[in-house]
């Protein structure tokens, strides 16, 4: 088990962040010591892995809550793979349309 600060230095995330994430249901409510202290185990660990890997490839809180109910955490890999596809097309989708918006500024900057 660990403490909130083992398991921010952990999951490289801010213990306020860990606190925010329980807050808005992120993440499933974190155990409690008989002093009321949250505690962590190797499962929370890595569902905090995960969530700071989508934050760092722009994924939206709501996209990493939809993909978070879809893990089964014994087949990561093959979830990961699936929840990355997904992700990479959304993506993609975006860059189509910045690139439309580019053209019509670029055929507006000429005019």
């Amino acid at each position: 088990m660990y403490s909130i600060q083992q398991a921010s230095q952990l999951a490289q995330v801010p213990s306020s962040t860990i606190r925010y994430y329980e807050k808005i249901y992120l993440i499933p409510p974190i155990k409690r010591n008989k002093q009321g202290h949250r505690t962590f185990d190797d499962k929370d660990i890595e569902i905090l892995n995960l969530i700071r890997c989508f934050r760092s490839l722009g994924m939206s809180i709501e996209d990493i809550r939809a993909s978070l109910s879809n893990i089964n955490l014994e087949h990561e890999d093959t979830n990961m793979k699936t929840i990355l596809s997904q992700h990479k097309k959304k993506l993609e989708e975006q860059i189509v349309i910045l690139n439309a918006y580019i053209h019509e500024i670029e055929g507006k900057i000429v005019s």
